[in-house]
């Protein structure tokens, strides 16, 4: 062989030498996969640690494949898989398990995680480790540093840019036409509809309130002692007597038309005697307002038994204080009947 064939010959096996050893330490491939792989040594024990992704590239958000896989050789053993820390623009999905297989005497142990990028550029991938274990020893290789290119989801502009030529006026069409009248036309039938409902509105506050029928006396006594006789354990002896006093005298006061409320309990007696109301229910009203007078001014406190029985006598008056019915002449039997009226003067004249 001559030198030319030898030179040439070493060149190939140079070349062979290098691009082997590229393919051992490096970055293959650009498209659609980009693979990085790194030789270990743990002892005896060769391992060869692959970090790959697919595609090379992604788009903002989109899913990359990225697959760590160890190649053990004989009495090497897999164990857990840890990450670091994650950028705050890259998201990964660690759901799927590992998986590993018998290859050449020894194991292949692979996971792959699902990542996105949410910013554009380059995102260094997290530091990866695995756990080696052998026999008895344990140890952590890591994987070869990788980093995500993520492009944009539109491609870049190009061309000129056009100068604005600010809002186009387009014309009306009829619908529009259509459309405006409607809506003024409801517009103008609520405002009327609100004016209405506010001159109803008006209408009824200024009609007066029908009144009912006023309270019996009766009723308003009733229910001021009932009002006592549940506040009895708890009222002062003096409170109570004033109050019992007040709910007499307005009772009185709106039965017989006396200003009770404005008179003392003599001047009331004075005024009740007669023939306005019946004798034995003005006796028990004085009898009530002078026990009451007593624990108001004199300052009497009487036994509770005492107190209930003026309450008891105070219920009792309600409708006995009525004016007493006059008597009626009525005729005997067998009186003669008065005559009845004659005619007038005048009438008796002209008949003479």
């Amino acid at each position: 062989m001559s030198s030319a064939g030898r030179r040439r010959l070493r060149g190939a096996l140079l070349l062979g030498v290098v691009c082997s050893l590229a393919g051992c330490g490096g970055i293959t491939g650009t498209a659609p996969r980009r693979v990085v792989e790194r030789d270990e040594a743990l002892g005896e024990i060769h391992v060869r640690l692959r970090s790959e992704l697919k595609p090379a590239r992604g788009t903002l958000g989109d899913r990359v494949s990225w697959r760590l896989a160890a190649s053990l050789g004989p009495g090497a053993r897999a164990g857990a898989a840890v990450l670091g820390s994650l950028p705050s623009s890259l998201e990964i999905d660690s759901t799927r398990a590992p998986s590993q297989r018998s290859e050449h005497g020894g194991s292949v142990w692979s996971r792959e995680y699902l990542v996105r990028g949410f910013d554009l550029g380059a995102i260094e991938l997290p530091r990866a480790a695995l756990q080696i274990h052998v026999d008895a020893l344990a140890d952590t290789v890591e994987f070869p540093r990788d980093t995500l290119f993520v492009d944009s989801l539109t491609p870049a502009a190009t061309g000129a840019i056009r100068p604005d030529r600010g809002p186009i006026d387009t014309p009306l069409r009829p619908v529009d036409y259509v459309l405006a009248g409607f809506l003024v036309a409801v517009a103008v039938a609520a405002v009327a509809a609100m004016i209405a409902r506010w001159i109803r509105a008006r209408a009824r506050r200024r009609l007066p309130a029908a009144a009912g029928p006023p309270e019996a006396p009766e009723a308003i006594l009733s229910r001021a002692l009932g009002a006592l006789r549940s506040e009895f354990p708890v009222i002062p002896r003096d409170v109570f007597y004033e109050r019992l006093a007040l709910a007499l005298r307005a009772y009185v006061a709106a039965v017989t038309g006396v200003p009770a409320l404005d008179l003392t309990t003599t001047e009331l007696a004075r005024e009740l005697t007669g023939d306005r109301v019946i004798a034995k229910g003005r006796d028990d009203l004085v009898a009530a307002l002078t026990r009451a007078d007593l624990a108001k001014f004199a300052r009497f406190e009487d036994e509770e038994s005492e107190a209930r029985e003026i309450l008891r006598l105070a219920g009792s008056i309600a409708g006995r204080l009525i004016a007493r019915p006059r008597p009626t002449e009525t005729p005997q039997p067998g009186a003669p009947q008065p005559p009845p009226p004659g005619p007038p003067s005048s009438a008796r004249q002209g008949a003479a």
